[in-house]
């Protein structure tokens, strides 16, 4: 959402890459004593704007990167900037829709106005834009089951469905909640948390039908979900209650709601992603603990209820959204290397340190 979102006038993206091992999905090992894990790669980017999401497409060897009016696209293997999109406002995330040729992006052309652009993912041209109905349009999923688009409105407290094939908003609901991360299981149904419910909701992906919501505890700030297919787990990344307060990774399996595992992660975290391939768990956390780095904390699912610590990757301070490469077993994260402690305020005592400017980058984590 945009109150969460990493800012500055003038930035550099950091991306994050993990690799990992190959296993079968489905199957279940211990998780390697040394992992391997570390920093391989920081590519400096340049340009200006804020930034939330990042978006890895790996079969076109791309990475999405929305910086507030504009679209950076990378190419994944070289690092380089193969085009910047112009022409949008106050942009969050990218999804997108490779059989329709189609780009689709969250942003607001006002604060009153939530918007889903879209763009040509051959020639990189932004084609159309649509109302959303609401507004904070925020996060977004494709499902490539239903052919649709799932938008979420932050602060509108809903959900707007659009119609990936002909551009259309074609159904919309009303969470009463603040919605978050969302993922679709392949099976009909979208799990999609609900931060200010302590709870992710189940529903229908063609009616919008609400089959379940069940209580995150002992997670009570939901913000990233991820989903294991193959045995039906649900990972969700959750913020602690206070703004410095750690949070927790819960494993639940998303039949009945029960919540089978959990454990300790870092401050600040904002996503999460389930690698099929290697069965390893990733979370972002923003402030390792010590108020001047970030930290990726990784965990191994060792069998469908249970999961073991892996390795902590330390990363720049503020790095806490995700994005992985199934095919490569790289994870990509964005913030700035660089960031400077900030005046404190009678409503602010403790704030958080702003980014500078000329360290937005992207950083390469493997083997």
């Amino acid at each position: 959402m945009s109150q969460r979102r990493f800012s500055s006038s003038l930035c550099w993206p950091t991306i994050l890459v993990i690799s990992g091992l190959l296993v079968s999905p489905g199957l279940f090992r211990a998780a390697p004593q040394n992992s391997g894990y570390r920093v391989i790669r920081t590519i400096p980017l340049g340009g200006t704007g804020e930034w939330d999401y990042v978006t890895v497409d790996s079969d076109a060897r791309r990475i999405y990167i929305p910086r507030s009016t504009h679209i950076m696209v990378l190419d994944e293997d070289s690092g380089k900037v193969v085009d910047d999109i112009q022409g949008m406002n106050e942009l969050h995330g990218v999804a997108v829709a490779p059989e329709f040729n189609r780009g689709f992006v969250t942003g607001n052309k006002s604060e009153q106005e939530g918007t889903v652009y879209i763009f040509d993912l051959k020639t990189l041209k932004l084609t159309n834009s649509i109302k959303s109905g609401s507004i904070d349009t925020d996060s977004l999923i494709y499902d490539p089951d239903t052919k649709h688009v799932f938008v979420n409105n932050g602060d509108g407290a809903s959900l707007t469905v659009v119609d990936a094939a002909t551009e259309k908003v074609i159904g919309s609901m009303k969470y009463n909640a603040n919605p978050e991360a969302a993922v679709a299981d392949g099976k009909g149904s979208i799990f999609n948390d609900l931060e200010d419910k302590g709870q992710v909701m189940e529903y229908d992906a063609k009616t919008l039908m609400v089959k379940h919501k069940y209580s995150t505890a002992p997670c009570t700030n939901p913000v990233g979900l991820s989903m294991d297919k193959t045995n039906r787990r649900l990972y969700i990344a959750c913020r602690g209650k206070a703004r410095t307060a750690p949070g927790v990774l819960v494993v639940m399996n998303a039949d009945n709601g029960k919540v089978v595992a959990s454990a300790p992660i870092a401050i600040g975290v904002d996503g999460t992603v389930f690698d099929p391939g290697t069965g390893d768990i990733f979370a972002p956390c923003r402030d390792s603990g010590d108020g001047k780095t970030g930290v990726t904390k990784i965990f191994h699912a060792d069998s469908p209820d249970k999961i073991s610590p892996v390795t902590d990757v330390k990363t720049i301070y503020g790095a806490r959204t995700i994005s992985l490469d199934p095919k490569t077993h790289h994870v990509f994260l964005i913030g700035a290397e660089k960031n400077n402690p900030a005046a404190p305020t009678a409503k602010e005592p403790h704030p958080r340190p702003e980014p500078d400017p000329n360290t937005f980058e992207v950083i390469e984590i493997g083997k």
